[in-house]
């Protein structure tokens, strides 16, 4: 299975998203609208598959008994490896594109967060193999928070659910900074995200049907979790 993916490569460089204070308020507030679901605890083992620069351990490192960091981007697994290298229960790896290792990163997991990565997959297929090798790595209970699922729809009711999400959790500012830096520092994105059909497209009820085919829990997250209002969340339970 390969990873054909222009995503791939705009990741695994240097980018403005490493040192986003938007972006790591983001996920301070996704963990916060998240935290009964999840109820993380010191006998937690977490998976955060697409760790990007590690916000989400940073900011419960001291609430889990362990968090792995895996991502498949060399630029972001470097930033994590420095970031945490003094932090005992935070450990950090480098995840093959194709998948190839999920299974051997161990066993015991019992919470599994995928933050704004899915829509980067390559196909359907992709999205299968990760829920199924989820599903080898987990412990009966497990819960797997597929966040920020993107599509190319976007509404000018959802730009104004936006605007008003930032003005409601104290993000404007910092929203403006990332738009600017976005047109001025990185032309890349916009070069990307422009280039027609950026983001795969998972159907409403496929992750569902998948469910149903596993025999696990799949529910959708209705409360809006971030800035981005079109985005879908979902919770799979193993």
């Amino acid at each position: 299975m390969k990873y054909n993916n222009p995503w791939v490569v705009y990741w695994n460089k240097d980018n403005i998203w490493s040192r986003s204070t938007f972006w790591r308020r983001q996920m301070e507030v996704f963990v916060r609208l998240t935290a009964d679901v999840m109820d993380y605890n010191a006998n937690d083992k977490v998976l955060d598959f697409g760790c990007g620069s590690g916000n989400f351990a940073e900011i419960t490192a001291d609430k889990i008994g362990s968090i792995l960091c895996a991502d498949m981007s060399e630029n972001y697994v470097s930033i994590c490896a420095n970031k945490f290298s003094e932090v005992a229960n935070v450990s950090v790896v480098r995840v093959n594109p194709d998948l190839s290792d999920l299974t051997s990163l161990g066993s015991g997991f019992t919470k599994v967060i995928c933050f704004s990565v899915m829509h980067y997959f390559p196909d359907l297929d992709y999205v299968t193999r990760f829920i199924k090798d989820v599903q080898q790595i987990a412990v009966p209970g497990t819960k797997l928070l597929i966040g920020d699922i993107g599509n190319n729809n976007r509404t000018w009711i959802d730009n104004f659910r936006a605007l008003t999400f930032t003005l409601r959790e104290g993000m404007f500012v910092d929203a403006l900074k990332l738009i600017a830096r976005i047109w001025l520092v990185d032309p890349n994105y916009r070069k990307i995200k422009q280039g027609g059909d950026s983001y795969l497209s998972i159907p409403d009820t496929y992750l569902m049907e998948l469910g149903a085919e596993l025999g696990v829990k799949v529910t959708n997250v209705e409360t809006q979790l971030t800035v981005n209002a079109n985005y879908k969340h979902v919770l799979i339970e193993y």
